[in-house]
């Protein structure tokens, strides 16, 4: 049964082995911020994701697959992981003098079916 993550249908399920899957690295440099929405820029949900502070005098803050929740805090040189779920997407904010880095893992999204074209 699908289910809608922030107006995305989501058919995977992540701890299936029989998926297509690929990594993705996306480095936030130092004092920006950044929005990652997973199936507009790699057509993929995560299935897995790290953010990593590589700041080493200042905190990151993320937020996972909301644009109301509140902000997480990452503390100096430290990370965060998230396994066997689906996330659409991700904000970071790196710290001010040094950059966040997002790896994850991707699972591609299937291809829609449309009935009409069943009939071709």
């Amino acid at each position: 049964m699908p289910t809608n993550i922030q107006g995305f249908e989501v058919l995977t399920r992540p701890k299936d082995t029989s998926i297509e899957s690929f990594p993705i690295f996306i480095t936030v440099p130092q004092g920006t911020s950044r929005i990652v929405t997973f199936p507009t820029e790699f057509n993929a949900i995560a299935i897995s994701l790290q953010i990593e502070n590589q700041d080493g005098g200042n905190s990151c803050t993320y937020r996972i697959n909301s644009s109301t929740n509140p902000l997480v805090n990452i503390p100096a040189s430290n990370f965060r992981n998230f396994a066997d779920m689906n996330i659409v997407s991700v904000e970071v904010v790196a710290g001010a003098t040094g950059p966040t880095i997002i790896q994850g893992q991707m699972a591609a999204l299937p291809k829609p079916t449309l009935p009409e074209f069943n009939a071709l």
